[in-house]
């Protein structure tokens, strides 16, 4: 085999399924890369991407040979990180939008800014691509979320792509609001309530495929005749604060960003909001330090939150 740099110019083409887009992400002429490509498939005897209209894919030895290049890159890292040690703290997560968990990693993220260097990635995305993302090893770590019915499902997905999981906690969606809000003062809430006001929703949220007919019941369920739609984090707690009409199921959030904001967190009787968080990871990935440290953090987050939402909820 030619080198370890080809392996990572094959990983980097499957990630982004496209010569053109890897190249400039490796900074390299696209020519170069194609030349690089034909060489390892050369060496290897195997064709590992196919064209597709649009741009390539792996074949199916060229999947399974992706799957051994990135164990193998991953394994080289762990080397270079142990034996080249580069003053540099890195740390690299993917996760749905979770007030308690950008909480805990802002509390991470204080203890690590003394370090000479730091290369931190948090990634904000769907649970789909969470998993892609880590599969993939785009982010070391991931924090998976899903509604207990598709748990089976999630879980499922996971051991397809070799990884594994620990779970974080499990708890009810609450509905978020203005103290401001009509419904803001009472004690709990049933979910026809809430129809007659605008909901906040992630408009890239990704769920398992089901029957059409289980597909349109669900639709019907959960029909809103006012909503917003929104994609970054940082405008439904504008919206909440400024339009206090509207509201948003979330995860329970700790107390200190509800009184930042001006919010309470309202439990809701009769709505079917059961969900588990797991935290996911490679299963050959070795955590290190920075990753002990985050979980530790998140762990402490979880039980923090969980003694100021519970008495509360009960």
């Amino acid at each position: 085999m030619n080198n370890i740099q080809h392996l990572r110019y094959a990983v980097e083409v499957a990630k982004t399924g496209s010569i053109s887009r890897a190249a400039e992400n490796l900074f390299m002429g696209q020519p170069h890369l194609s030349k690089a490509i034909r060489e390892l498939e050369d060496d290897m005897n195997i064709t590992i991407f196919r064209r597709t209209p649009k741009g390539v894919e792996p074949t199916e030895q060229g999947e399974q040979f992706i799957e051994y290049a990135r164990r193998i890159l991953e394994q080289v890292d762990e080397l270079e990180a142990l034996y080249k040690p580069s003053g540099v703290k890195k740390f690299s997560l993917s996760l749905p939008r979770a007030s308690y968990a950008a909480f805990a990693f802002t509390e991470f993220a204080a203890e690590l800014d003394d370090a000479e260097g730091l290369d931190i990635k948090y990634r904000e995305t769907n649970s789909t691509q969470v998993i892609k993302d880590v599969g993939d090893a785009v982010s070391n770590l991931g924090i998976l979320r899903c509604q207990r019915e598709h748990e089976k499902y999630f879980l499922s997905a996971l051991a397809e792509r070799s990884l594994g999981c620990e779970p974080v906690w499990e708890f009810e969606y609450l509905a978020l609001m203005s103290r401001a809000h009509p419904l803001a003062r009472r004690p709990e809430l049933k979910y026809g309530e809430l129809r007659l006001y605008t909901e906040i929703v992630h408009d890239d949220n990704s769920i398992p495929a089901m029957p059409v007919s289980e597909a349109r019941v669900l639709a019907q369920k959960h029909e809103k005749k006012k909503k917003i739609a929104v994609y970054e984090r940082g405008i439904q707690f504008e919206l909440l604060c400024r339009v206090p009409s509207t509201y948003i199921w979330v995860s329970p959030m700790p107390r200190e960003t509800l009184d930042r904001f001006g919010l309470v967190q309202k439990r809701c009787s009769d709505a079917d909001n059961a969900f588990r968080d797991f935290l996911i990871f490679r299963r050959n990935y070795r955590f290190t330090s920075e990753d002990e440290l985050f979980v530790k953090k998140l762990r402490e987050t979880v039980a923090k939150v969980k003694a100021e939402t519970e008495p509360a909820s009960a």
